[in-house]
């Protein structure tokens, strides 16, 4: 009898193990996800932002630069563009304040490990993070088995580069590469260039 209460028993916990792995599991995808989304949505969001709330002033710009606009116009045009630049500063100041708020919560752990299992490493390979980092970086590769050397390296936000150089191997993951590819997104595709005509004063 004892036998039979005991198989029930495992069996209740097996199967509330298994549904609680696969809830885990599915918060996990669904956390990496929202940040894989992230700076997307600021990409997309300071576009629309940006072309609603500068599209008279751009057209005005546009007009100045064809009919070789006077000097007030062309002060006008410079006070514009500055507009525009601190507008742009502090709108990545504010994605770059949730990158930091980022690498100091739990889901910038899951992070790092995603991308470590995206990695070949080898005994040879080398990494570099920045000082705070050291020593999580060091216990997620102390999980795979790995004791590779971490080297700290300056990144003003977070993540982790990965260099072999017996196998000529460079691998960067770091947040602040993915800010600056916003940044350079948003410059190509916002319209806030001014492409003045050739004989403009």
């Amino acid at each position: 009898m004892e036998n039979y209460e005991e198989k029930i028993l495992k069996t209740i916990d097996e199967d509330v193990s298994s549904n609680a792995e696969l809830v885990r599991n599915q918060v996990e995808q669904e956390t990496e996800a929202l940040r894989q989304d992230q700076l997307s949505f600021y990409k997309e969001g300071l576009k629309k932002e940006t072309d609603t709330y500068l599209e008279k002033e751009l057209s005005e710009l546009r007009f100045y630069a064809a009919t070789k606009s006077s000097k007030d116009k062309m002060d006008t045009k410079k006070k514009l563009l500055q507009l525009r630049q601190s507008l742009t500063a502090q709108l990545f100041d504010e994605v770059s304040s949730d990158l930091h708020r980022f690498t100091s919560s739990g889901d910038y752990e899951k992070w790092l490990q995603k991308h470590l299992e995206e990695v070949h490493i080898s005994e040879d390979g080398v990494f570099a993070a920045r000082e705070q980092d050291k020593k999580l970086l060091a216990k997620l590769l102390a999980a795979r088995g790995l004791h590779n050397k971490i080297e700290t390296a300056y990144l003003e936000i977070g993540g982790f580069l990965y260099r072999d150089d017996a196998a000529g191997i460079e691998y960067s993951c770091t947040l602040d590469d993915k800010l600056k590819e916003a940044r350079d997104w948003f410059r190509n595709h916002s319209g806030f260039r001014v492409e003045e005509s050739e004989d403009a004063a």
